[in-house]
């Protein structure tokens, strides 16, 4: 039997969790309880695990997951000099953040130069959620300019753009991960001196708080540099800077990879590589989701209201900018996070045909009729 330690908000941990193995669940974004009995522990992005508040890792404690793409909050180096094998779902919710900036850029559309095309789209950082971006873009026919250097170097077959090209795309969208060391940190990547002599229509950053230099970013809004941005992740989560939220076309609390099936896919990734790791018999659970028809009723629509009768965006948007001024906005902001129910990714929706027909938009973005 394998004991497992892991945070008590992994979507579907206890129908996911091989059967052999012995789950108990805790609040971890209160700190780590006692592992002494813990063959592994899984966690996800809200458990900072370093040298500082994990000094003392249980001999027997060997595999660590985090039910995240990102792993910028575990120190790798530290946590495998002890003898810790690392894994994380990277990748399992690429197409929710794809969703995620595309919804954004038609709400943005819709609202700010409806007859006129989008521009280029610069995406910075082309892993498993920025291909997804680049994908969903194409599908609209929008030319997208990828740039990843690191990626380059890796891959031969990738090919990233120049650091000139990507500056002179019309919109930007991040999708790197939070790296302060070495040749390609992303620590305040887009910073002043980056924003101080071009000007774009939309910035979007659904990678990580840090990445963008929030200061710069809002006072390249004021002067009118930047445009609009819409803004998922904030340096200091859970806390946030509120005059930066103000400005915003779209303020949401961390959420753009929040979907039912990326957090099944999350859990589903750790568990299969935790079954791997110690060589069990069976991996996760299966687990299915059925599609979700949404009957909207026959009303006069346009493209915003059925994109945000589909996806939350707006209502996550309402609810951080309702904890403005909230001394307990920390607390607050990891509750939207919780307890809000996921959505469905697009795909898994079945809409009446004919809006398909009417806004073919939905249609691109992978919506089906019935």
């Amino acid at each position: 039997m394998i004991y497992v330690a892991a945070d008590q908000n992994l979507y579907k941990i206890e129908e996911l969790i091989p059967s052999e193995c012995k789950l108990s669940t805790h609040n971890l974004s209160e700190g780590i309880p006692d592992l002494n009995q813990a063959d592994a522990l899984i966690v996800r992005t809200v458990s900072h695990l370093n040298e500082d508040t994990f000094p003392s890792p249980p001999n027997q404690l060997k595999f660590i997951g985090t039910a995240s793409s990102g792993t910028d909050h575990l120190d790798n180096e530290y946590l495998e000099g002890k003898g810790i094998t690392l894994a994380s779902s990277n990748g399992c919710n690429a197409r929710t953040v794809a969703e995620y900036v595309m919804t954004s850029l038609l709400l943005w559309k819709e609202k700010h130069q409806p007859n006129t095309p989008f521009g280029k789209v610069g995406v910075i950082g082309v892993g498993k959620a920025g291909s997804a971006v680049s994908e969903l873009l194409q599908d609209f026919g929008i030319e997208c300019i990828e740039y990843d250097p690191p990626r380059e170097e890796r891959e031969a077959e990738f090919t990233s753009a120049s650091l000139n090209e990507v500056l002179g795309a019309e919109i930007l969208t991040f999708h790197v991960p939070f790296n302060k060391k070495g040749k390609y940190s992303t620590f305040h990547w887009l910073n002043e001196e980056k924003l101080s002599n071009r000007s774009y229509k939309l910035v979007i950053n659904a990678a990580r708080g840090g990445v963008i230099n929030e200061i710069a970013l809002m006072k390249a809004y004021v002067e009118g540099r930047v445009k609009n941005y819409v803004l998922d992740v904030w340096e200091g989560e859970p806390d946030f800077n509120t005059e930066v939220a103000k400005h915003a076309f779209i303020a949401t609390p961390h959420i753009a990879g929040y979907s039912e099936q990326a957090k099944v896919n999350a859990t589903k990734m750790i568990c299969d590589q935790m079954a791997d790791f110690f060589e069990l018999s069976s991996g996760s659970l299966n687990y299915q989701i059925p599609p979700r028809t949404e009957d909207l009723a026959h009303i006069q629509y346009d493209l915003t209201k059925i994109i945000t009768r589909l996806h939350p965006i707006l209502g996550y948007d309402k609810a951080l900018r309702d904890l403005i001024g909230r001394p307990d906005r920390k607390v607050l902001f990891r509750n939207l996070r919780n307890e809000w129910p996921y959505r469905f990714e697009y795909s898994s929706l079945r809409i009446r045909q004919g809006l398909l027909d009417e806004f073919p938009e939905l249609k691109k973005i992978g919506i089906q009729g019935f």
